[in-house]
């Protein structure tokens, strides 16, 4: 079973100005069956998450957030919903959504469900974005260790390259680089977030596809003003067998991050590795 994983932030206002309606086609044009958004505030509203779910042709569930929301939609033809796990999600600055998914058309029946994240971490301090990964890491084992992460996560990741900082905003520098002794001294990203995510045992589906094909590309910013590749897609042992294909999509003026979409063969995954939560 291919299941083709799609993460976009829309920026912030997408429903004032008329964006939105540009970017539904934009995702249905990849027809993903897993879907993670970022910035989807309005859609807290009930009736407006039905609307965004007909319009896309998917279900849609959003997580309570201090700031602004985060959502995952599905094809309920190719999964089936069997919770939504939102308990710390006001705890971070932007939240989280947790689905657990039993998938539907595999070969085998696997001992456990798979969890998917839709997360956007805080931008304004890699420290505190990496305290927010850890409590991602533990809700994605949770439920045995089938699972990935994606959204904004707005943070430098590793193994990419030092990008030009003086072209940078300054309040973008404070919370994504290392403090400098002088002021003459370079810029240089903290990879912290990066280092959280892999101590947790994730792999990040881009740099992974990007070094199996040689291929730097893959590592191309997906912040369209703050040159990094902030919006990613990471997964847990098991399903690092089932990782497939990896691109971005442009949806134009209609949101300042590109779309990143992993495809996984889920029936490549390595069930036998499920990690017990205690």
């Amino acid at each position: 079973m291919a299941l083709t994983v799609m993460s976009q932030n829309v920026q912030y206002g997408a429903d004032k100005d008329g964006r939105w309606d540009g970017i539904i086609p934009e995702i249905r044009s990849v027809e993903p069956q897993l879907l993670l958004l970022q910035e989807v505030d309005w859609l807290a509203d009930p009736a407006a998450a039905r609307a965004a779910g007909d319009a896309l042709g998917m279900e849609v569930r959003v997580a309570p957030s201090r700031t602004l929301n985060t959502a995952v939609a599905w094809n309920p033809a190719a999964l089936e919903l069997l919770d939504i796990e939102t308990k710390y999600s006001r705890e971070l600055h932007h939240g989280y959504c947790a689905a657990r998914f039993r998938p539907l058309g595999l070969a085998r029946e696997w001992p456990e469900p798979l969890v998917a994240i839709s997360t956007h971490l805080t931008p304004y301090s890699a420290q505190a974005a990496a305290q927010e990964v850890q409590l991602l890491i533990a809700r994605a084992y949770r439920h045995g260790g089938i699972a990935l992460l994606g959204g904004d996560i707005n943070h430098m990741p590793l193994g990419d390259d030092e990008i030009d900082w003086t072209r940078v905003k300054p309040y973008n520098r404070t919370s994504r680089c290392h403090r400098r002794e002088h002021p003459t001294d370079p810029w240089r990203g903290n990879r912290v977030v990066g280092q959280t995510l892999r101590d947790g045992e994730f792999t990040d589906v881009a740099a992974y596809l990007a070094d199996r094909r040689s291929d730097p590309s893959l590592r191309g910013a997906t912040g369209k003003h703050g040159l990094l590749r902030v919006d990613q897609v990471h997964v847990t042992p098991a399903l690092v067998p089932a990782v497939k294909d990896y691109w971005c999509v442009d949806p134009g003026p209609h949101s300042d991050h590109r779309g990143v979409v992993a495809v996984l063969d889920l029936d490549q995954a390595d069930t036998g590795r499920v990690v017990e939560y205690t």
